[in-house]
């Protein structure tokens, strides 16, 4: 049993919310590990990303809708979960945000966050921590927003200030794999590849190509484990 399976067998969705859902890659997790579920709504600001994710989930009980997450058009108490997911880090107003997914959630129903976070534990893991942090400060220069992922800690506070009941923290450590992978690294390498393209129509083009270069040496020399991630389920009183 994988720790999905483990948290979310015994889990009715009921009516639920995926907020900044992206491409839907976590309503994928829902479908499969969630004990039963009657609706799942991801909600995104961005069109583009909707009209990805839309094709990949063709089922009349997952619907997607374009909405600001900082002001959701839901009445409150709506939702049995609620669920954000890699995405604090691309949030304006983070505490906006969490907010008004527990205005949304109703009493005794469940909130969900798994976000990734810096504090690796080895030197691969710090190279791909170091990797994301820049292609954020590279997005920022191009004026979209991006911020480097938070610590473990910080993510905490922002629940405790929710006031919920926390029923399990799982943290996934993502450190056992081997760092050098040779898939997983040319994955990662096409990536920065990527992003020093962009790079060069950002100001301090230079310095930004220069530290790419540095990363991409990095990454060939000590290769690379997946950020930690950290899984909150909670429960609103």
């Amino acid at each position: 049993m994988n720790a999905f399976e483990n948290l979310f067998a015994n889990l009715d969705g009921g009516k639920v919310l995926d907020v900044a859902t992206g491409e839907g890659g976590y309503i994928s997790i829902f479908k499969r590990y969630l004990k039963s579920y009657t609706i799942i709504l991801g909600v995104d600001s961005s069109r583009n990303v909707l009209s990805i994710a839309q094709p990949n989930h063709e089922n009349h009980t997952i619907h997607f809708v374009q909405m600001d997450a900082e002001q959701l058009g839901f009445r409150s108490g709506e939702f049995d979960t609620v669920n954000i997911s890699a995405s604090l880090h691309h949030l304006e107003n983070v505490t906006r945000v969490l907010d008004e997914m527990v205005r949304a959630l109703r009493p005794g129903g469940k909130f969900i966050l798994t976000e990734m976070h810096r504090d690796g534990t080895t030197t691969a893991q710090f190279n791909a921590i170091r990797i994301h942090h820049w292609a954020a400060v590279v997005d920022t220069s191009l004026g979209n927003l991006h911020d480097r992922t938070f610590a473990r800690d910080e993510m905490l506070d922002f629940i405790e200030n929710l006031n919920l009941r926390i029923i399990q923290i799982q943290d996934f450590p993502n450190a056992d794999s081997d760092p050098m992978d040779d898939k997983a690294i040319k994955s990662v390498a096409g990536y920065i590849d990527r992003y020093m393209q962009r790079a060069q129509k950002a100001p301090g083009a230079e310095s930004l190509i220069h530290q790419g270069e540095e990363l991409r040496d990095s990454l060939r020399e000590n290769g690379l484990h997946r950020e930690p991630v950290l899984l909150v389920l909670a429960e609103k009183p």
